[in-house]
């Protein structure tokens, strides 16, 4: 068994730090709502402040949510913000912003890291084919059960090559 982690003083320092500067980013965010109408924006800044966080602590663990929450806030900030085109298909949209922030994970934590993480292509990538057979499609209830199909398929298909991969590295 291991033992329980040291609990070092920089540890509790940098938590400190984060703490504090994630209440000082969300409290100007909410505190500017009464000012300025940043409602279509507010989840997009939220989200880039943990991505800056992440990014100069160099800790994974706050550039993923951070990756979600922008791709997020850059779909909301699509469809209820100023360029709100009428014409436009938001719903696809907002699926391919949602996957730029799964894909945004990878690209900042090899930054930070001497790896890359694979897995937040998989939902990205699951989001950008529908986002863009929906923006395609124009109507997003025609791909409703093949994006569901595709999605069980690819889990399914990566599932088993998971199992292959782990059985052989046992036998090798």
């Amino acid at each position: 068994m291991d033992p329980l982690p040291v609990n070092k003083p920089e540890d509790r320092r940098c938590r400190r730090l984060t703490g504090g500067f994630l209440l000082i980013w969300i409290g100007a965010a909410l505190l500017l709502t009464h000012w300025l109408d940043i409602g279509s924006v507010l989840v997009l800044l939220i989200g880039v402040g943990l991505l800056l966080w992440g990014t100069l602590i160099r800790r994974v663990g706050w550039i993923i949510p951070g990756g979600v929450l922008s791709g997020i806030g850059l779909g909301i900030l699509i469809d209820q913000g100023p360029w709100n085109i009428p014409s436009l298909n938001h719903n696809g949209l907002f699926l391919l912003c949602f996957a730029l922030g799964w894909f945004l994970i990878c690209v900042l934590a090899s930054l930070v890291t001497a790896r890359i993480l694979w897995w937040p292509l998989i939902p990205g990538g699951i989001m950008a084919i529908v986002g863009s057979l929906v923006l395609l499609t124009g109507d997003p209830r025609i791909w409703q059960d093949r994006a569901d199909l595709l999605t069980a398929s690819i889990l399914i298909l990566i599932g088993v090559g998971l199992i292959l991969r782990g059985s052989r590295t046992r036998q090798g």
